[in-house]
């Protein structure tokens, strides 16, 4: 996923790399295993060939060393997970750690802006550490508010693909969990940007060139899978509005449609580690109860427990997400994105999270 040079001499230089790797174990219900962490090489250049004097690899937990640890969480059987086999195979989840793992380029983040914060005993959030990850994020600008319902499923052009699940063509894919929606004020508009953030799997994270969706023009020539032909594309998108237009219920038919949405835009990012803290939910990213539970998380997190929250730089404001654990963005291999699976999921499970990211 990424690296760089921790130190550079004449004999040797050392550098972190960072790494994901997705495996489906050999169980009835096929779990999803994701290995997340970094390995330490030393190398020397001579010439034309790269030497490797040695090799230090630990994954992305307090003991880096502990495989088992890192693996038996991931290989039981989740309810959800179960009681869906029939929809769709299980879910990579995106990896969360109770305390931060130590690299080679910062020994410990407990050692940060957020020294002064402690988690209270009795309070109510969990705290979680994620390390960095590859995330495909689409965005758009939405000015229909709370009856839209803009920020509950995945935009159409967030898509590169189309997966085919029946018939002897059928493809194999990889759903990951959660997709993350943030919900911020545009300062050029009367609307707010909206961003969905989704983990993209090692599988198709390994391809050299990852697909950009594409909206295709009548007058134009379809442009292919050159990379070049995608970032151009990707960039009308961004002026293009939106073809799709939502019918109002039955309910509401006196009102008019909601206006389509504008600033389409999607494309690739290395997420960096973050420290988050988050509080269970039953509803949708857009219900009026997601405000009061924010509200409830800033005085408990920053207020009373002291930690540092994070700021957009735009509005200065709490960076504040919901995390939709009952959705499954699906990838091929070959493809990428193609297909979003919304699980039902009763209330008493409060599997949705409303979270707010502090400084590490």
């Amino acid at each position: 996923l990424s690296a760089h040079t921790v130190q550079s001499s004449n004999d040797s230089s050392v550098v972190e790399v960072r790494w994901d790797v997705g495996v489906v174990w050999p169980n009835p219900w096929e779990s999803r295993v994701l290995l997340t962490g970094t390995s330490v090489l030393t190398v020397r250049d001579e010439g034309d060939t790269i030497v490797l004097l040695k090799q230090s690899d630990r994954l992305d937990r307090k003991d880096g060393k502990d495989i088992v640890g890192s693996l038996s969480p991931q290989l039981s059987p989740r309810f959800w997970d179960v009681y869906h086999i029939g929809m769709s195979p299980s879910s990579e989840l995106d990896p969360r750690f109770d305390e931060a793992p130590p690299t080679t380029a910062n020994k410990s983040l407990s050692k940060s802006n957020n020294n002064k914060g402690k988690k209270g005993l009795l309070s109510g959030y969990k705290l979680s550490y994620l390390p960095p990850r590859l995330v495909t994020e689409p965005s758009l600008v939405d000015t229909n508010g709370r009856v839209g319902r803009a920020a509950q499923a995945l935009p159409n052009h967030g898509f590169t693909t189309a997966i085919k699940t029946m018939g002897p063509n059928k493809e194999s894919f990889t759903p990951v969990t959660p997709v993350e929606i943030v919900i911020s004020k545009d300062a050029e508009s009367d609307g707010s940007i909206v961003k969905w953030t989704v983990p993209v799997p090692p599988e198709f994270a390994s391809k050299a060139v990852l697909p950009l969706p594409i909206v295709e023009d009548d007058d134009d020539e379809t442009e292919g899978d050159d990379p070049a032909s995608m970032v151009i594309a990707t960039a009308k998108n961004k002026d293009t509005p939106s073809t799709t237009r939502f019918t109002p219920p039955p309910a509401r038919s006196n009102s008019p449609p909601p206006d389509a949405s504008k600033s389409l835009a999607c494309g690739y990012s290395l997420r960096p580690t973050r420290l988050v803290a988050t509080l269970p939910y039953a509803g949708n990213p857009q219900d009026e109860e997601v405000t009061a539970l924010r509200r409830k998380l800033y005085q408990d997190v920053v207020e009373n427990d002291g930690f540092v929250p994070k700021l957009d730089p735009e509005t200065g404001r709490p960076v504040f997400f919901f995390w939709m654990n009952d959705a499954k963005a699906c990838f091929t291999r070959k493809g990428g994105l193609g297909m979003a699976v919304y699980e039902w999921r009763a209330g008493w499970s409060e599997s949705n999270e409303v979270g707010i990211e502090l400084e590490c």
